[in-house]
């Protein structure tokens, strides 16, 4: 539009100079003509008058309209000139311009009518132009609008002017616009699943309420809520049950917020601050204000309270529950990542300590886990530096104390606090997944020093090796194990692997295929600490198991307990049933010995017995025997020390 105006402008600024130059032309020659013949024009006898110079104006007229010689008397501008017979004659100057004025009047008012006519037919095409474009445009801007979910008005037909259609299409994208970026900005902070603030947002805002907390020199709190047995729901039903439960866990978070009135009023009314789901289970709620911890544990009672309701989704009805951890301002931290991190590790002591509950962070907790990275750390150096080493502890038999098993026990030399306890690193191990990288080490370095006392006559005797549940989940555990069996070149009737009764309860149909498979391949299966899990019957009937064995707590309670040693005797009527061999862990008493001996149980696991010793220590013990014992039977001998009957509980 601006072109065509531009160029309309342009065209008629040309027309308006060419009439004035033609105008100026036709008037210095009618004037020219007229001087031609001066006789007919009107003469001033300028006889008696004084003559008087001219103006600067005057002169600047003379030289435009190309005057000859003219001259002033008094006020009045006159030409001379000398007729046919030689008389001084004068024109008066104004008339003679008046003259050629009246002369060329027709023509210029002819010239300007056309160039008036030229310009109306200009302006009307130019206009018809711009009506196009325009119109043109209005029905771009009326779709954009209308495809944006915008309708124009209905009375804003084709019988209104472009402009008018533009300018409503435009106030309607505008508004829409307006309403898209307010939508952007609360997206951009929002989870996209439940609609609460996102973990970015939620931590620019406890920043700036810090901040205010700081200058009021008041106390604040976070509640890090984390979901127990979310996985299982995903597992069980799919994630589209989990992402259901989220939703409703955020809608009763929501519900808490407002009973409470814990809400942050903001611009933004669809954006709730004080709320924040940070990813997967995880949630936080900040209280703002907060006068004493008592009332942060109110509130996580609350929460507590409404998790442990049914969720019903469809026609089920699902059961989870909730582990908080609280954190205060400035108590437990004084930044909001710190903040945040510290109600994490108390969510997490929560957690160990039974689920469902709550816990609020103390510094013990902090020292806990700057243990647990700082272990963590170490374990990682400790893989790639090779400072892991194996012990072997026997299992033999309690009829001539024959060695049927070595159970292969990781051990952790620390370069600066020595021996560091598996029950120490072992958990940390398999939470951060480097029981996977320990495992290989483990499986591989226990085969390879079986496969050494195999070669040098211990042929009937066993390496028993512990799996995770980690393990069983991230490695195919067939192709595995039988790889490492290959490299190291066991026999695979020389390998037992371990299984805590709580893993095999989490087992998918393919790793009971591939222990089958195992199984096949001669390699024993046990089940480890058997009798704390939860389904151990069902184990026994459906999946593929060799060896039980009894955790320790059945043996050391069963000579002082009356139901533990029924317990115990049942256990070993059962294995005997099912075929299956018995070995009990944790001997390290005589009278444990003997109760095991009168109930039937074959092998024996402890310290009564020794020790986990070094591959050197075992080697000199056992091969060290009578070559022709260790020939003939394909195993040593370990006895325990001697025993006594006992008749206390037994009877």
């Amino acid at each position: 539009m601006k072109k065509l105006t531009r160029k309309l402008l342009n065209t008629f600024s040309l027309s308006f100079a060419l009439i004035c130059l033609t105008t100026y032309v036709l008037l210095v020659s009618m004037i020219a003509r007229e001087l031609e013949i001066p006789e007919v024009l009107p003469q001033l006898d300028v006889q008696g008058l004084q003559e008087q110079s001219l103006s600067a104006k005057e002169r600047i007229l003379v030289d435009v309209l190309l005057l000859p010689e003219v001259k002033k008397y008094g006020e009045i501008l006159v030409i001379e000139y000398q007729d046919n017979t030689g008389q001084e004659k004068a024109l008066i100057v104004k008339l003679t311009v008046f003259k050629a004025l009246l002369d060329i009047l027709f023509p210029v008012f002819a010239l300007l009518a056309v160039s008036i006519i030229m310009f109306v037919m200009s302006g009307k095409y130019h206009k018809s132009k711009i009506n196009s474009l325009l119109h043109g445009l209005a029905s771009k801007a009326e779709f954009s609008a209308k495809a944006l979910g915008k309708d124009v008005q209905s009375d804003l037909d084709m019988s209104h002017s472009s402009l008018m259609r533009i300018s409503m299409a435009l106030e309607d994208l505008a508004s829409y616009t307006d309403s898209y970026q307010q939508r952007s900005e609360v997206n951009a902070f929002r989870d996209r699943l439940t609609k609460l603030v996102n973990r970015h947002k939620f931590l620019d805002h406890i920043t700036e309420q810090l901040e205010c907390s700081e200058k009021k020199q008041s106390k604040s709190g976070l509640l890090f809520i984390d979901l127990d047995g979310f996985k299982q729901v995903n597992d069980s039903f799919g994630h589209s049950f989990g992402d259901e439960v989220l939703i409703q866990v955020a809608e009763r978070l929501k519900t808490i917020v407002r009973k409470e009135k814990l809400y942050f009023e903001c611009e933004n009314a669809e954006l709730e601050l004080n709320l924040a789901r940070l990813g997967g289970d995880e949630f936080t709620l900040y209280i703002s204000q907060l006068e004493d911890s008592e009332y942060a544990v109110n509130i996580a009672k609350h929460v507590l309270k409404e998790l442990e309701k049914d969720f019903i989704l469809g026609n089920k009805e699902i059961k989870i529950s909730a582990s908080i951890g609280i954190a205060v301002y400035p108590d437990s931290a004084n930044t909001p990542d710190a903040l945040v991190q510290m109600a994490d590790v108390a969510m997490y002591r929560a957690k160990k300590e039974g689920r469902g509950i709550y816990r609020i962070y103390s510094p013990e907790m902090g020292s806990t886990i700057r243990r647990y990275h700082y272990l963590l750390e170490e374990m990682r150096i400790a893989l790639d530096t090779n400072s892991f080493f194996l012990s072997f502890q026997p299992i033999i038999h309690v009829d001539g104390s024959a060695i049927s098993y070595f159970e292969a026990l990781v051990r952790w030399q620390h370069p600066v606090e020595g021996t560091i306890s598996p029950a120490e690193f072992i958990p940390i191990a398999e939470d951060s997944n480097l029981i996977l990288r320990l495992g290989d080490w483990i499986l591989e370095e226990a085969c390879r020093q079986m496969y050494a006392w195999h070669s040098a006559g211990m042929t009937k005797t066993r390496m028993s090796v512990n799996l995770s549940g980690v393990q069983l989940k991230h490695r195919p555990i067939f192709d595995w194990v039988m790889s490492v069996l290959d490299k190291t070149h066991l026999p695979p009737r020389s390998l037992m692997l371990e299984i805590t009764e709580s893993s095999f309860v989490d087992l998918s149909d393919d790793v009971v295929e591939q222990l089958n498979k195992l199984r096949e391949q001669g390699v024993v299966i046990a089940i480890d600490d058997f009798g704390t899990g939860f389904s151990s019957l069902s184990v026994l009937a459906n999946l593929p198991v060799d060896v039980l064995k009894i955790d320790k707590l059945f043996i050391s309670e069963a000579t002082k307990n009356k139901k533990y040693h029924k317990i115990l005797h049942s256990i070993a009527e059962l294995s005997n049933k099912l075929d299956l061999k018995l070995v009990a862990e944790g001997i390290e008493e005589i009278e444990q010995l003997e109760l095991l001996k009168s109930l039937g149980v074959g092998y024996i696991q402890g310290y009564l017995v020794s020790r986990p010793e070094s591959s050197a220590h075992v080697g000199s013990r056992v091969l060290k025997q009578s070559a022709n014992h260790l020939s003939m039977t394909g195993t040593g001998v370990w006895p325990p020390q001697s025993s006594r009957v006992i008749n206390t509980i037994a009877n």
